[in-house]
């Protein structure tokens, strides 16, 4: 029998290939759901944070916090909670820190986790930078959660929808396969779950590009309700998907999405003329220069008498999932 012989330097290089990298864990804890890890002699300075963390989310029709906190002090904070999908250190030491700071971490003890420091020599200064900051921590966790849900989105995406949004306007949305039903238009595509109770629905349209005043809050305003009134009506006879402007006026924000310009849109929408319905919504609009083109993707939900923030916020992730196809 010949004996195998593989040469020390194959065993080395074979060796040399392993991954030794320990795997990190899947993070617990529900979506939108926060451990804040704090001294009791603390929270009166942190007051801004915690305000920020548990205020309500914008644009919606009930009140509901942005997150759902589980505080405790870091004499309970242990290695079984290292995993825990958003955690918030808040630490005064004047023996370690000699400026108050801000530092964010992703992946740190699990996959997808996001863990932010929040660090200052004293309460005073630890006061003053979360009087100016909290809004730009909680932002840090609520996207977090946006790419979570874009993930799972492309883990279990609607190959039809995919393909139909791609053909009709050349974009990429993550969009996932509970929403199955379809509606088109004139440079228009409806995408909905059909639910009667907890309705999600992802609604994409162009409108040819001429100049920067259709740029405007009021412009975006009337031209989602054109659209709306063309495409999406009610029941009752003349009645259509329309902007409520009377008990919330929806805002218009600049914001960057993939490095270029965009316009946010959030408010609530009604249905003029008809039945009582309405809930809220989010649009963003973007220019199309390659076609000169206004292109709008926006989410909207119906679901009366249930909490509306995670299957807003859902629609905020498939909405801000938008690329180009050709990455331009």
């Amino acid at each position: 029998m010949k004996r195998l012989f593989i040469p020390l330097v194959v065993l080395l290089a074979l060796a040399g290939c392993r991954n030794t990298t320990p795997l990190k864990p899947s993070p617990s804890g529900a979506a939108f759901e926060l451990l804040y890890v704090i001294n009791p002699s603390d929270t009166a300075a942190a007051t801004p944070l915690t305000e920020a963390l548990v205020g309500p989310v914008p644009f919606l029709p009930q009140p509901e916090p942005q997150f759902r906190l589980s505080q405790i002090d870091f004499s309970m904070y242990d290695r079984l909670l290292q995993t825990t999908r958003n955690i918030l250190f808040v630490t005064v030491d004047p023996e370690r820190y000699t400026q108050a700071k801000i530092v964010m971490k992703h992946d740190l003890w699990a996959n997808s986790q996001a863990v932010c420091y929040v660090n200052a020599p004293n309460r005073e200064e630890l006061n003053t930078l979360l009087a100016e900051k909290s809004d730009y921590v909680v932002d840090f966790f609520v996207k977090a959660e946006r790419k979570r849900m874009q993930q799972y989105f492309i883990d279990n995406i609607n190959t039809t929808a995919s393909y139909n949004v791609d053909s009709l306007f050349g974009i990429q949305l993550a969009i996932p396969t509970s929403l199955n039903k379809y509606k088109y238009g004139n440079h228009f595509l409806w995408i909905s779950n059909g639910s009667a109770t907890a309705n999600q629905n992802i609604v994409i349209y162009s409108t040819p590009y001429t100049s920067k005043g259709q740029l405007s809050h009021e412009a975006l305003l009337a031209r989602r309700d054109s659209v709306m009134r063309a495409n999406i009506p009610g029941e009752i006879p003349g009645s259509f998907m329309g902007t409520e402007v009377k008990h919330l006026y929806p805002a218009t924000k600049e914001v960057e999405h993939n490095g270029k310009w965009a316009a946010e849109t959030r408010g609530l929408w009604r249905m003029q003329n008809g039945t009582c319905m309405g809930g809220p919504f989010v649009a963003l609009t973007v220019i199309d220069v390659v076609h000169q083109q206004l292109l709008t993707v926006e989410g909207f939900v119906y679901a009366p008498s249930r909490d509306k923030r995670n299957l807003l916020r859902q629609m905020d992730a498939m909405v801000y999932s938008l690329k180009w196809t050709n990455n331009d």
